[in-house]
């Protein structure tokens, strides 16, 4: 037992070699000492310092450390695991997310077409507009005008609101008939008695 760091030593003994490589926890050098050194009772300063160095020289002379690491990034929450401080996870985890700058990236918008006739153009800069492009930006992308990109968006405009269904103003009023109790149902053609 090692008098500075109060642990055992992190050597591990012969025999180990049958254990599967899927099975890394079984060569963990953290299975020879005490696990209560991985999780630190300081909260900060010195003897924090000092409790996480200690388990921090365990991890370092580990053969499986990355493999402890992967685990320990989504599967532990307090701890030293992997060399790392559930503190120091969290800010790695962080650090590999993909950055956001905070303004939602717009879809990939359609191109002008190289050599594509009025209708094909016409096609693009309509699908372009619905994508959420500009009619300003369309007309320099689709080298027409702002007034015929602007036509285009009052047609996507048009379509989408056909699309997703008028309230009304386009039907016929509904035809109620106050002489019998029956109009506008199922039995209306029937004979009552």
């Amino acid at each position: 037992m090692s008098a500075a760091a109060g642990t055992r030593s992190t050597r591990r003994e012969p025999g180990d070699s049958h254990v599967e490589p899927s099975q890394w926890r079984h060569r963990a050098a953290c299975r020879s000492v005490d696990p209560e050194i991985f999780f630190p009772t300081a909260v900060q300063g010195s003897e924090f310092e000092r409790q996480v160095g200690i388990a921090k020289a365990v991890c370092a002379g580990c053969p499986v450390r990355d493999a402890c690491l992967s685990w320990a990034m989504t599967g532990l929450t307090d701890g030293v695991a992997g060399g790392m401080t559930e503190h120091e996870r969290r800010t790695e985890l962080r650090r590999r997310q993909p950055r956001r700058t905070g303004r939602l990236q717009r879809p990939r918008t359609p191109k002008r077409p190289p050599g594509g006739s009025q209708a094909e153009v016409a096609a693009a800069g309509r699908a372009a507009l619905a994508a959420g492009m500009p009619a300003r930006e369309v007309a320099g992308e689709f080298l027409v005008s702002l007034r015929t990109a602007e036509r285009w968006a009052q047609a996507v405009r048009a379509r989408t609101r056909t699309d997703e269904g008028s309230a009304g103003g386009n039907r016929a009023p509904l035809g109620i008939s106050h002489s019998n109790a029956l109009a506008g149902t199922r039995a209306e053609g029937l004979k009552t008695r």
